[in-house]
């Protein structure tokens, strides 16, 4: 993971962005803005990603493939995007309108998806199970990027073990 985004400075963001200070201070007036930018952006590739991960038409895939798409694309767009986890840290913080819109149409998406997969769940309980599945999903990821690299296949085969069990049980109910 990058440094945290209170240690880095406009300039030093200018020179990652390949433009001088005062072109990036001439689209944003300070740090928190390019932070809030970002975190924006961020999330709606996030949202995209989840969302081609786990397309509608796709909701009756085995559940082992279903969570190896879903969890190899937050992988992979988080290994693309190395600034993505101290962003998101930053916007949990300062913008959590943000983080909670991304957190919503993401369980709002995967509500749709156990719907289809799940017709006979009820409401309340589908969007419970979504919102449970989000936050265990970006957890298992963000852990994956806390320990050492040799380990984070394992971290996220057990997360996927874990996540294939519990919907075995709705699985086996259809």
């Amino acid at each position: 993971m990058e440094q945290s985004v209170g240690a880095v400075s406009m300039q030093a963001i200018a020179d990652r962005a390949g433009a001088s200070v005062g072109s990036l201070y001439h689209f944003f007036p300070n740090k928190d803005a390019v932070v809030e930018a970002l975190g924006r952006r961020y999330a709606d590739r996030m949202r995209e990603t989840n969302e081609e991960a786990m397309p509608l038409e796709l909701a009756h895939l085995p559940a082992e493939e279903l969570f190896e798409r879903v969890l190899s694309a937050q992988m992979h767009f988080i290994e693309r995007t190395p600034a993505f986890g101290a962003v998101q840290e930053a916007v949990s913080r300062n913008c959590p309108a943000i983080s909670d819109a991304l957190n919503q149409a993401i369980a709002g998406h995967v509500g749709k998806f156990l719907a289809v997969r799940y017709p006979r769940m009820l409401p309340p309980q589908r969007m419970a199970s979504a919102m449970v599945s989000v936050a265990i999903v970006h957890a298992m990821v963000h852990l994956a990027f806390q320990v050492p690299p040799e380990m984070r296949t394992e971290v996220i085969a057990e997360g996927k073990r874990m996540l294939v069990s519990h919907y075995s049980a709705y699985d086996a109910m259809r």
